[in-house]
């Protein structure tokens, strides 16, 4: 994302730092600690055996925490775990190991409650169905609907009549079942049409029901769960445990034409720092923020393409909950940023093959540190070796691959809305359409959401590409960049503004910016919303290799 003058300084400065770096001494090496087997732990109500867990660690002793309805004993270098036995409703947990300095282990444990037969032999099977077209709505001001109604597998003589009501309870459970942390909509954001429903004698189907959940009282860039359980009032019928719910996730989203992106140099920038730059009346200036950025490697030696991540990145992930789930509350969207590192793997150059298996690991990434979907910067690649099946010949047309299996494999393996991006740079430069393997073509925008240019140019759009999927300037304020383009993002309907290298602490490699760049933002914000910033009151320090601090500091 440098101009080549640019970049052979920073190569210089970079073998500078290398030398430097060699002769420093090494900080203590961390304890290791693992235990397996390390999937989740399933217990029925009653009756169960006991599961030995293995802990391996480097250092002197480990030690564990565990709810107590966990029974649990160590011998030796091994837990051995059951629960008791269990007369109430679900139970959910987490037996958590440390040792050393070692990063701690934690092992979901989970209890079935104990179910009683009680069916009488002369009910129907009823189901709970959801009659809207998805169970996940993004919401940007109003109130989303979602819709239900209940069957029942045949007729009766007598009518069925049902309730529905939400049941908060069932969040911490399905949390645990589906491996996402979510949020109780609160009650009064929701509206049924009906509480009560009826199922005439001789039919098998009831009315929809409309299910409306309104979003003025929900927070921005949270998961809620809407947990809709139905129940039989009188008549012959009767639900099976999975076919008595409907679930609705909704979160909220900043419903604003012409958005806020800055590329943080995680090397320098603490994210937190994003918190403190909103407009007069509270609301975020930035919409976007993009972590700079983890590579796409390659492994000689094994063979294969796989998602790097320097210290600096990885220690925002591993605390995703400290410094990158804060943001994403109040409504800013956190990608993680996609690069090239100086060997064959590129971003712009991986085949069907490669280009499906990484996307497979990206995904898992995002879903796993609950981010919101990639951005592509294609540089700093080697040349590919065409005999290797993991890679193609370097274009365009690859990389529209790679964003198509991106956002195919993002969108399996995450409930919320993800986005890919670009950088225009390399090969990613007017993507075209991309024909998959089973000769369905998909258009540009099927596979990206949003692109930017380089330093004082703008995206334009492409293929059935808009202006609101493209960015209006792309400002370095490292270099001290002044603000562009302001009204061409009016006059088109431009959707992003791009910033990159903002940091105003000052602890990292980068000076601190400040001063120059709440100049930008205030002629943005007052150009584009019609409204001033407020002025950020702290900011937040990195400490140095893979290290931030979460608290904040006064400004001088």
């Amino acid at each position: 994302m440098k101009f080549k003058s640019f970049f052979k300084g920073f190569a210089a400065a970079l073998m500078a730092v290398v030398a430097v770096a060699a002769c420093t001494p090494q900080a203590e090496t961390p304890d290791t600690l693992s235990v397996q087997p390390s999937a989740a732990l399933s217990f029925k109500a009653q009756g169960n055996a006991d599961v030995t867990l293995t802990v391996t660690t480097t250092a002197e002793k480990w030690e564990y925490t565990a709810p107590e309805w966990v029974v649990a004993s160590v011998s030796g270098e091994t837990l051995v775990v059951n629960v008791a036995d269990n007369a109430g409703k679900a139970r959910v947990g987490r037996i958590s190991f440390t040792a050393g300095t070692a990063h701690p282990v934690n092992i979901n444990v989970h209890q079935e409650a104990l179910v009683v037969d009680n069916t009488p032999v002369e009910t129907v099977a009823a189901t709970l169905n959801n009659e809207a077209e998805s169970d996940f709505f993004q919401i940007t001001s109003g109130s989303v609907e979602g819709a239900v109604s209940i069957s029942i597998a045949e007729a009766v003589e007598e009518d069925v009549v049902f309730t529905l009501a939400l049941d908060p309870r069932y969040v911490e459970e399905y949390s645990f079942i589906t491996g996402d942390t979510y949020s109780a909509v609160p009650e009064q954001a929701v509206t049924f049409a009906s509480t009560e429903v009826t199922i005439a004698a001789g039919q098998t189907e009831s009315e929809v029901v409309a299910v409306t959940v309104d979003g003025s009282v929900l927070g921005f860039g949270e998961g809620y769960l809407v947990p809709i359980i139905a129940s039989v009032k009188s008549g012959a019928a009767d639900f099976a445990i999975d076919a008595k719910r409907v679930n609705y996730v909704v979160m909220k989203a900043n419903p604003r034409t012409t958005k806020q992106v800055v590329y943080l140099e995680v090397n320098d920038c603490n994210p937190l720092n994003v918190l403190e730059y909103n407009l007069e009346d509270g609301t975020p200036f930035f919409d976007a923020v993009i972590l700079f950025a983890a590579n796409i490697n390659y492994d000689s030696v094994n063979d294969v393409v796989y998602l790097h991540n320097n210290p600096n990145v990885q220690a925002l992930l591993d605390e995703s909950e400290v410094y990158l789930q804060p943001l994403r509350k109040k409504g800013i969207k956190v990608y993680l940023g996609l690069l090239g590192n100086h060997d064959a793997a590129g971003l712009a150059q991986l085949s069907a093959y490669g280009a499906k298996e990484w996307a497979k690991e990206v995904a898992e990434a995002v879903r796993t540190y609950k981010l919101d979907g990639v951005n592509l910067d294609d540089e700093y690649s080697g040349a590919p070796d065409l005999n290797n099946p993991w890679f193609d010949s370097h274009s365009a047309y690859a990389a529209s691959r790679l964003c198509y299996e991106l956002k195919m494999a993002m969108k399996e393996a995450c409930y919320w809305p993800t986005d890919v991006s670009v950088f225009e740079w390399g090969a990613i430069y007017n993507l075209p359409e991309y024909t998959d393997e089973n000769g369905v073509t998909h258009t540009q925008s099927e596979f990206l959401d949003w692109s930017c240019a380089n330093y004082f140019g703008y995206s334009s759009p492409y293929g059935d590409l808009t202006y609101a999927n493209c960015c209006a300037a792309s400002v370095q304020l490292n270099y001290g960049d002044e603000i562009y383009g302001l009204q061409r993002a009016i006059d088109y309907g431009f959707g992003w503004i791009m910033w990159f290298a903002f940091d105003p602490s000052g602890t990292g490699g980068i000076n601190n910016n400040r001063a120059h760049s709440m100049r930008q933002f205030e002629t943005t914000a007052t150009t584009l919303y019609g409204k001033s910033m407020a002025q950020p009151e702290y900011v937040y320090n990195k400490l140095g290799e893979g290290k931030y601090d979460p608290t904040p500091h006064a400004i001088n």
